[in-house]
Formats: structure tokens, C-alpha cells, sequence
């Protein structure tokens, strides 16, 4: 299951815009109720994060695989959100249910459209093959 691309405000496109994926692993199938409650929340709470440029969430269930898809004005923005509630809450809480998540960080130009899930996919399978991917 994939939710459609959410965008927050308009691109400048000439900016360039901080893109964020993870893989975010269970290490049960009994994590799967908590895991489509907290990301119900974390929902709610980028709608209402200053920076938040997009976001798209993944999930497969039947493989114990979430992911996650954000764009944002800048490291900054992207770490008041990592660090506020319910996000911050949701780590610590479920945290012990997961297996290590892995991320990648990329920069993108406004006028280079959303990005892409192919794309993040492509990265964070490169990254958990200990792969070095391009950051731009």
C-alpha cells in the first residue's frame, strides 16, 4: 500500500529541497497494529510541521516493510519534526519492535518535480547493501 504524494505549499524552482526516505523493518507482524496507528499520527503531524514540503508513506505488511518518503526546506525543519511529538514518542515506543531502519538523504531543485519512490527505493536498497549513493 502506497499513499498518494501530499505536498504542503509550492516549490520555488530554483530552491533546492532536502529529500529523506527510510526503511523502517518490523521484527514481528504483531508490530503491524501499532505500526499503522503511529504513522495515522505522524500524518497529522506533518500537516502541521513548518518545512514539510511532502510526503508519501509505503507499506508491506505481509513483508514487514514500511517506508517512508519526505521532502523538506531544510535539516533544520526535518529535525524539529524527528524531535517533537508524537514522531519522537513513536520511536521510543516502538523502537524495541523494529529492526535497525536505514536512511538516505538526497538534495533535489524545485523544478525537478517530487520525488520519486523508484528512486528512494533504489537508494535505500543501495544503502543496505552498504552501497554508496550520490547525494544530490
Amino acid at each position: 500500500m502506497q499513499d498518494p504524494w501530499t505536498r504542503f505549499g509550492t516549490l520555488e524552482p530554483d530552491e533546492t529541497y532536502l529529500v529523506l526516505a527510510s526503511s523502517i523493518p518490523a521484527r514481528r507482524y504483531a508490530a503491524t497494529p501499532a505500526i499503522f496507528r503511529g504513522s495515522r499520527a505522524v500524518k497529522r503531524q506533518l500537516a502541521q510541521t513548518p518545512g514539510v514540503k511532502g510526503f508519501s508513506l509505503l507499506a508491506r505488511p505481509l513483508r514487514k516493510r514500511y517506508a517512508s518518503l519526505s521532502e523538506w526546506s531544510g535539516e533544520n525543519a526535518l529535525a524539529t519534526f524527528v524531535a517533537s511529538e508524537p514522531h519522537r514518542y513513536l520511536m521510543e515506543r516502538l523502537g524495541p519492535q523494529m529492526a535497525p531502519t536505514t536512511f538516505v538523504r538526497w538534495t533535489i531543485r524545485g523544478g525537478d518535480g517530487r520525488p520519486r519512490w523508484r528512486e528512494a527505493l533504489r537508494r535505500l536498497e543501495a544503502a543496505e547493501q552498504g552501497e554508496v549513493t550520490s547525494t544530490s
